[in-house]
């Protein structure tokens, strides 16, 4: 386990994840994302405008990748709990201690680099995610009240 902030990445089962280590109230900031800005996604990046992807320099030791990019731990559901604005990422609704921090990666990806099928067992799970790109309108609109500034840009344009 590593700890940063009032976050930590565990791992259990053979999977990391990004957990809280205190409460974070609906709304409050949670942590910043930087790294490399890329054109192309990758497996780690995250997408923060259109065309622009953070990803994972290279050249660093486990344990910065773990102290320094631990947002990289952060792990898709169909219902999460946090948001990513521009490079920042917001509590949806109140989380407490060891809960996981977990986002929508469509809410933020145009296209996925490697698309897979979701396992979060939720009710709304969306099955396959892949991208904004290739999700029907009615589910993009269920996705408005999550979605990153590039991708609700978007989705104003179609609708008007």
């Amino acid at each position: 386990m590593t700890t940063t902030d009032g976050f930590a990445v565990v791992r259990t089962s053979g999977e990391f994840k990004l957990v809280a280590q205190r409460d974070f109230p609906a709304g409050s900031r949670l942590f910043g994302v930087d790294g490399q800005i890329t054109e192309e996604p990758t497996r780690y990046s995250v997408q923060v405008g259109a065309g622009i992807h953070l990803d994972l320099p290279g050249g660093h030791a486990p344990e910065e990748l773990m102290d320094r990019f631990f947002w990289r731990f952060t792990n898709h559901s169909c219902a999460p709990n946090a948001q990513l604005r521009g490079r920042a990422f917001f509590a949806l609704r109140p989380i407490e201690p060891w809960q996981e921090i977990t986002f929508h990666y469509e809410s933020t990806e145009f296209e996925m680099a490697e698309p897979f099928d979701c396992r979060c067992g939720d009710a709304t799970c969306f099955g396959r995610i892949q991208g904004f790109k290739f999700r029907t309108d009615d589910e993009r609109e269920l996705l408005r009240p999550m979605l990153a500034d590039h991708l609700l840009a978007m989705l104003n344009v179609v609708h008007r």
